[in-house]
């Protein structure tokens, strides 16, 4: 026992379990011996000095004792509490019989936590972790966010607002802000002002430079808002015409959805078919057979799509291709089934399999939230464009057909002018304004694909001109703060040197114009697109001294996401807080426990990535019967 000081009563602090008892100067120590009695953390010491740990010949205050024995409650309630959020545990967690044991093994000393008291520490934790990160957008100097709305189990609306950033380290970073409730009307103006409200609470306003939403006609007039308010700000270094930037998987399902609507007679007829095999294990068990039958492999199971996504179809398309023979047989074997796709069907889905491929390749790779998404985005894009004005001009008048309605769509999202995406890709050197031309000549012809490389080219020198300022202007302020003192030195202890005629040669070649910065990245050779090792972000990391302008270019437009995939995954989490057993949780909760759990998350960098979309989300799976699948 020591005493503690420093409380109003003198009071004796137990080494081994930390337990405070009063306790006099000189008076009596029988309740501080009946407690070594039953002090299980002293009683677990003693055992394992009786065991031959004495041998170590270490005192009970040692340091290695304290790692061994010490029970810190508040550390202890701490790190529960942050795998309560990190993993959506229920409160009710810490009560459980099993849980209570599994800690009192771990250390004897631990002391039973109720829900209340832990889901006191889960605010604790969530207001802490979010001064941290406060703290860490100091050092930000560009912060890109993505938006949107969830209406809950219940029948509240939520709004998640995402940033994105690149921290000091050349490293993305992702962290949901704000997960508030929204009253309705859900209108621009409303939207807007929560935004711009949440955005005032982190102090992060002058720091914003896009947001990435959907395509519904609310956020148009919320991007407007916002608009306004930042030029009213006259916030350094915005740039209105880049601010708005339309969820690219958004896009991408509603040209999808045009595309297929030839092929709805198909998508239905697979769609009743997996419902008919779910129906009946019997079904089921006749449908391997039939598989063994005509000596094709079964695989895992086949896939039911939600008809909202496009990319959960593609699933289903994927899942029963390979048993196309094998319904064509069931169907004469089973007189109720009556939804066996046509052979003009399968014909007209093969056609267009290799564009929806591409579509689904896409969409999964711009899902992603740690890594730089507005740079991939145009190679990938531009290369199923193509795609799809070469199957404009195919004979195959169905296969022409839902091209023309593909292209439409995508020349409608994508008619205004917003080159942050064009601008990006340029900044990775795996494309540079190489690409950008050759794909420009190949979508546009010669003539206007000169005209719209020009015009990039432009915008790209005219950023250029006003970062290189920038930098100038801050290195000549660092250069006279520091060189003064220096400079009267020199002038002091040097004599005046004057060779004949070098004084006229500066001056005749001080006006020649050198090679920019932005020309000698241009001029470089493009890193080899198909090395799979590298790494974007881990490239400017190296070579930012040797680009010290571009290289601010360049994380200012590698922080725009794409899509707005991060906010809706946020849902995700919010669902699973707000299950049917949960769903009494007040919005101010639920908001700190989605939260903190991006924190969280986000802070340690062995649980990247923060945000991963979960790709069983938006199908459901039928297993086939797995002793069926072995003996096949």
């Amino acid at each position: 026992m020591v005493p503690v000081e420093g409380e109003e009563k003198e009071k004796a602090k137990c080494n081994y379990c930390g337990d405070l008892f009063i306790y006099k100067q000189g008076g009596q120590t029988t309740s501080l011996n009946r407690h070594n009695d039953l002090c299980p953390a002293y009683r677990a010491f003693m055992r394992g000095k009786s065991q031959g740990q004495g041998t170590l010949n270490f005192e009970p205050g040692s340091s290695l004792t304290s790692v061994c024995t010490e029970y810190n409650p508040e550390e202890t309630r701490k790190i529960i509490a942050k795998m309560v959020i990190a993993h959506d545990y229920p409160f009710r967690m810490v009560e459980h019989k099993w849980f209570n044991i599994l800690m009192r093994h771990m250390n004897p000393a631990y002391k039973f936590i109720g829900r209340k008291t832990i889901r006191k520490e889960c605010i604790k934790v969530y207001e802490s972790e979010k001064e941290l990160l406060k703290k860490s957008f100091r050092d930000v100097k560009y912060i890109c966010l993505t938006s949107d709305l969830w209406t809950s189990n219940q029948n509240l609306s939520y709004m998640a607002l995402v940033a994105h950033y690149i921290d000091v380290d050349w490293v993305m970073q992702c962290r949901v802000l704000n997960f508030i409730e929204l009253d309705p009307p859900h209108s621009g103006s409303i939207i807007a002002q929560a935004i711009f409200e949440c955005l005032c609470e982190w102090k992060i306003e002058d720091k914003v430079i896009s947001i990435t939403v959907d395509n519904a006609r609310n956020n148009d007039g919320a991007v407007r808002n916002l608009i306004n308010k930042f030029v009213a700000r006259k916030v350094p270094g915005f740039i209105s015409t880049h601010f708005h930037v339309r969820c690219c998987a958004h896009i991408v399902n509603l040209v999808v959805n045009d595309g297929l609507e030839p092929l709805q007679a198909f998508i239905s007829s697979l769609r009743e078919t997996v419902k008919y095999l779910k129906k009946s294990p019997s079904r089921m068990y006749k449908f391997l057979e039939v598989c063994k039958t005509l000596n094709i492999e079964p695989g895992a199971g086949l896939c039911l799509d939600v008809s909202t996504r496009w990319n959960s179809t593609y699933k289903m398309f994927d899942s029963c291709t390979p048993y196309r023979p094998v319904f064509h047989e069931y169907a004469d074997s089973d007189m109720n089934y009556t939804w066996e796709p046509s052979h003009a069907d399968w014909n007209m889905y093969s056609k267009v399999q290799p564009i929806l491929t591409q579509f689904a390749e896409i969409t999964k790779v711009l899902s992603g939230s740690v890594y730089p998404t507005a740079s991939i985005f145009y190679p990938y894009i531009v290369t199923v464009k193509m795609e799809i004005v070469a199957a404009c001009h195919s004979k195959d008048k169905h296969l022409s057909a839902m091209a023309y309605a593909m292209i439409d769509k995508f020349d409608k999202y994508w008619a205004e002018k917003n080159n942050v995406m064009v601008l990006a890709t340029v900044l990775d050197p795996r494309w540079k304004m190489r690409f950008v031309g050759y794909c420009f000549r190949k979508i546009y012809g010669e003539t206007k694909g000169c005209e719209e490389e020009a015009e990039v080219r432009k915008e790209l020198y005219d950023l250029y001109d006003t970062y290189e300022a920038e930098y100038r202007q801050k290195n000549s302020a660092t250069q006279n703060t520091g060189g003064t003192s220096l400079s009267m030195q020199s002038r002091a202890s040097t004599t005046t040197v004057r060779p004949s005629g070098f004084r006229n040669y500066l001056q005749a070649t001080a006006t020649e114009a050198s090679k920019s910065e932005l020309l000698l990245y241009l001029d470089e050779a493009n890193v080899d697109p198909e090395d799979t090792t590298f790494v974007l972000l881990d490239w400017w990391k190296v070579n930012a001294h040797r680009f010290p302008v571009i290289s601010k270019m360049a994380r200012r437009f590698l922080t725009i996401p794409a899509t707005s995939v991060s906010s809706e995954s946020t849902f995700s989490t919010g669902g699973r807080i707000l299950d049917d057993y949960r769903s009494s949780l007040r919005p101010a909760m639920v908001e700190a426990l989605v939260c903190a759990s991006s924190f969280i998350r986000g802070s340690h960098q062995d649980n990247q990535p923060p945000i991963i979309v979960d790709e069983e989300e938006d199908v459901e799976f039928i297993p086939f019967p797995k002793s069926e699948v072995a003996s096949s």
